[in-house]
């Protein structure tokens, strides 16, 4: 029937020319199909291959952070050996378990010290009287046997090491007496920058792997002709655990190969397919790939990418079938449509409804793509601020220290001391404005204004830029004021460190100027500096994130361009408003517009807290991690305070059976197991019927959370370093108010050296001329430095 059908289609004059038109349209239809099919597929898998290789190379760049990341570890460690003369088991073991918490990959860590063969004898007994009475420096034979090291001029002990055992590494070990390490150990000292080694097989807990040594020197002396190496600080890292995470997306996707660039022989390191035994096979290899360069200390790595962009690798592959199909059928309904045109109706329909279905997916995906760009971005930006504003309080350490390490006066030993201690309380106090900013954005926390002397932070910031103001041979002038504002003084510190650091690093001659003055209903607080100033293009863009005009970037290579970004920020969290004045080559004046304040409720340090009777504080931890609480238990106990940790409400339980006297305070960790610190808390303040002043840490920013710690009249601290130190500081407070105490009693004059006379100030210049340090005649004349500073720049 239905031959009989299409044989009178093609017979009849009045449906021929239909007909034919039918099967034209069909045949024509079809190879479209056809055609389009083959373009899709082309299309496909281009677009695949190009997803693939930027989803490599972001692998490549996780890894690249990693090794950057354990690499930095070696540096933290010899900074700590820089600072403390020594480095021990525990405290290795410590920079691995901050290693492992952010990436595996690190073994162990060692110290190695620089023992000459005069030093050899009195370094074995120095160590097996503080720690293990077999220690000695040895050698390993070939058979694996040690036999004592002599004869050298030089030795290169293993000092400390965690784990006590890591491959072929032992206490005592010479590490070159091994021709291998020997050789890295000629190159770190010889560049004075960490070398690895080449591939190494490494035994550890009954495991074979494949791994490498970072060797990093330690140098004493601050000057090029001062500097003597020390000893090296020495990472283990095994290749396979480092890549962990990383190409795990995509696998049986992606086949990778690591092999060293740098030796003539060309070792491979690590594979994730048994395709490749040797370089050559990678080299030999025909397929498509990629090779991606990753620089590790003084090595470069190569990593090949083999990308396996089968049609059966990905959904997105069956496309073009889809295509082949869709056309086909709109094929058949074409030719259907000019003898039905209700069909054709219907098909036009379900066609319209298909094509407004894709749009909206396209839609969806391009909105869920922007809100994961906005979140990398957002997440960068943070981690990018956060190192701007920390560099300046970490250089201030690190020139501090470098002149305590040098001193050899007990005064100024102590002054040096408390500096460092200020620039750490800065540090600390960007943490929290960094996280203050990062609630305030999300709604969960308000600004903290109250009133103060503006005073106060203008001498901490002079004192904590003059060492790097006189570096450069600036001034670095304060204007004195006895003006009270109201606002927030953590996050107007900001502001101001941001304009101080930008005004003294672009500035290479002159002097940079700190002060305010009244305009109207406001304070204006200005940083003025004879720096390089800006041009009228720059000044237009000076607030964007990541902006440096041209004459910045040929000044200094420092900075990402963000501060000036933190501050627009800052300033709108706390609704003050902010400018800037600058004239290209004449310099630069940066303002922030602060409220007036009431000297009436500004607040005396010493008068917030009551004269104890006792010094040595009773306090109580609750904390369910091991590590910290014997951490903080430590910590306190060094204070001299009483200390009681507890783990869990059994142990609270326990400790309350013992009838117990009221602690002084409580420090609880918020989250624990099965429970929270608040539980516990409230079953102390019913036990003795009061309550006891707490420090709650916790790193949520929940708002049902701060409500609630605000109603039990908790206070809520979000990282354990801030409540250490803010503990701290209120210990030292009661300290202090309590040895002012027995000073009146003793009948000690208090309060400020009386202002300095010209007969004195003539002479205090003269000292500096010669070369005297400020601290050393500020000391000579009975005053402090501020004082001498004020009366020098008067």
């Amino acid at each position: 029937m239905v031959t009989s059908t299409l044989k009178r289609l093609f017979t009849q004059k009045n449906t021929r020319f239909e007909a034919v038109l039918a099967l034209s349209v069909l045949a024509l239809g079809l190879v479209l199909s056809i055609v389009g099919f083959s373009e899709l597929q082309a299309i496909s898998k281009e677009r695949l291959y190009l997803e693939t290789e930027k989803y490599a190379r972001a692998q490549v760049e996780q890894i690249q952070t990693k090794l950057n990341i354990s690499l930095d570890s070696l540096k933290n460690v010899a900074s700590l050996h820089l600072t403390t003369g020594e480095i021990s088991k525990a405290q290795l073991a410590e920079f691995i378990a901050t290693d492992t918490q952010y990436h595996d990959g690190t073994l162990g860590l060692a110290w190695v010290a620089r023992v000459s063969d005069e030093q050899k004898e009195q370094f074995e007994k120095d160590v097996q009287a503080q720690e293990d009475l077999s220690f000695h420096i040895h050698e390993v034979t070939a058979h694996g046997l040690p036999v004592a090291a002599s004869g050298k001029q030089e030795y290169f002990p293993i000092r400390s090491l965690f784990p006590s055992s890591v491959g072929e590494l032992s206490l005592g070990l010479n590490m070159a007496s091994i021709p291998s390490r020997l050789k890295v150990i000629n190159n770190a000292k010889k560049s004075q920058q960490t070398a690895i080694t080449q591939r190494l097989s490494i035994f550890n807990k009954e495991q074979h792997l494949l791994g490498f040594q970072a060797f990093h020197p330690i140098f004493a002396g601050d000057e090029p002709w001062q500097k003597k190496l020390v000893g090296f600080v020495v990472g283990i890292y095994d290749f396979a655990a480092l890549f962990s995470g990383s190409f795990e997306q995509e696998n049986g996707r992606l086949t990778v190969a690591l092999y060293d660039g740098n030796s003539s022989s060309q070792q491979l390191l690590y594979t994730s397919s048994d395709e490749f035994n040797t370089v050559n096979d990678i080299k030999f290899n025909n397929n498509d790939h990629w090779t991606f360069p990753i620089v590790v200390a003084d090595k470069q790595w190569l990593l090949a990418v083999f990308p396996q962009t089968s049609l059966a690798g990905s959904a997105q592959t069956w496309w073009p079938y889809i295509g082949l199909l869709a056309g086909s059928l709109i094929t058949l309904l074409l030719t259907v449509y000019l003898f039905i045109s209700l069909v054709k109706s219907r098909q036009v329909a379900e066609l319209s409804t298909d094509l407004a279905g894709t749009t909206s997916q396209l839609e969806i995906q391009r909105q869920l793509k922007a809100e994961a760009d906005r979140a990398n971005l957002a997440k960068s930006q943070l981690l990018r601020a956060a190192s701007h504003d920390l560099r300046q309080p970490l250089h201030t350490i690190g020139l501090l220290t470098g002149l305590l390490k040098d001193s050899t006066s007990q005064e100024e030993q102590q002054h040096l001391t408390h500096r460092i201690t200020q620039a750490v309380d800065g540090m600390n106090a960007m943490f929290g404005a960094l996280l203050d900013i990062s609630l305030l954005e999300s709604g969960s926390l308000q600004a903290k204004p109250r009133h103060f002397y503006l005073q106060t932070v203008l001498e901490k910031l002079v004192i904590e830029f003059e060492i790097q103001a006189k570096q450069k041979n600036l001034t670095l002038e304060l204007v004195n004021t006895s003006v009270c504002v109201f606002t927030d003084p953590t996050l107007l510190e900001q502001v101001l460190r941001n304009f101080l650091s930008n005004a003294i690093r672009y500035t290479e001659q002159g002097k940079v100027v700190l002060g305010c003055r009244r305009i109207n209903d406001a304070v204006r607080i200005c940083v003025i500096d004879t720096g390089i100033g800006m041009s009228d293009e720059s000044q237009s863009k000076l607030f964007d994130e990541f902006y440096r005009a041209p004459q910045a970037r040929q000044l200094s290579d420092k900075g990402l361009g963000l501060g000036l970004s933190i501050v627009a920020k800052t300033v709108e969290v706390l609704g003050l408003n902010a400018g800037f004045q600058s004239q290209l080559t004449k310099g630069s004046t940066f303002y922030v517009d602060v409220p007036y304040g009431d000297d009436q409720w500004v607040k005396e340090p010493l008068a917030e807290l009551e004269v104890l009777a006792s010094l040595h504080k009773d306090i109580w931890i609750i904390e369910d991690d091991e590590d910290t609480r014997f951490g903080m238990e430590q910590l306190l106990n060094h204070w001299g305070c009483s200390v009681t940790a507890i783990a869990s409400g059994i142990d609270l339980e326990a400790v309350l059976q013992q009838s117990p006297t009221q602690p002084d305070k409580i420090v609880a960790d918020y989250q624990l197991i099965n429970e929270t610190g608040l539980d516990l808390v409230q079953k102390v303040n019913a036990y003795f019927q009061t309550t006891i002043p707490t420090l709650y840490v916790t790193g949520t920013t929940d708002v049902d959370v701060s409500e609630e710690i605000a109603t039990a009249n908790g206070e809520l601290i979000f990282h354990l370093f801030a409540s250490m130190a803010q503990f701290e500081r209120s210990l030292i407070v009661e300290r202090t108010q309590a040895g002012l105490v027995a000073a009146k009693k003793r009948g000690v004059r208090l309060g400020r050296p009386p202002t300095l006379t010209t007969a004195q100030v003539k002479h205090a210049r003269k000292l500096i001329d010669s070369g005297e340090r400020p601290s050393a005649v500020a000391g000579t004349l009975g005053v402090d430095r501020s004082t001498l500073y004020r009366a020098l720049n008067g």
